[in-house]
């Protein structure tokens, strides 16, 4: 009995594409993941589990298409996952629980440097951090990135918008809104 081997490429083959198209976005990757978790570690795991599942389905993956952005897809993926797991495992407290009456509230001043903006860009809701830092800061296309996050391409374009109108909120608290923005 042979076995036909010419439906897919060798081994070695294979392992050669995955290191000069998959493997070169792992910085990029890392960059993102870091953003996108805000710690160092997790986003370390998540860049890890990412090229895992990128070899283990590489087979799935046309050659000629996008690497790039079928990356992020499956990292992408996997931190709405692991999200979506730690939400669920998440205590929720009132604050107008008496033993909450102690705690303080610390909201610090945003600056228009780069820690204030960063700062800003960090309270923001998830999904409209995630639309900038794909599409404003590793530039992927509104198409690419509904693809990514699974949206709604008009969600894509409608979300960057008001993100960006809470951030210039957030790093000019005091500028009068314009109206024909508003």
């Amino acid at each position: 009995m042979t076995t036909d081997y010419s439906a897919s490429p060798p081994l070695t083959e294979q392992l050669e594409n995955f290191e000069s198209l998959a493997l070169l976005h792992t910085q990029t990757l890392l960059r993102t993941a870091t953003r996108m978790c805000g710690n160092a570690s997790e986003a370390d795991d998540i860049v890890q589990e990412t090229l895992l599942r990128a070899w283990k389905y590489w087979h799935t993956f046309e050659l000629g298409s996008n690497c790039r952005a079928w990356l992020f897809r499956i990292m992408i993926n996997l931190i709405h996952r692991r999200r979506e797991s730690l939400s669920s495992l998440a205590e929720h407290v009132s604050v107008d629980e008496p033993a909450m009456a102690n705690v303080l509230r610390f909201e610090p001043k945003l600056e228009m440097d780069e820690r204030g903006a960063l700062s800003a860009l960090n309270s923001l809701p998830k999904e409209y951090r995630d639309i900038i830092f794909l599409v404003l800061v590793e530039e992927f296309s509104y198409k690419e990135a509904a693809v990514m996050l699974n949206v709604p391409m008009g969600t894509v374009m409608s979300r960057l918008h008001r993100a960006r109108q809470m951030m210039k909120k957030l790093i000019c608290p005091d500028q009068k809104e314009d109206v024909a923005t508003a």
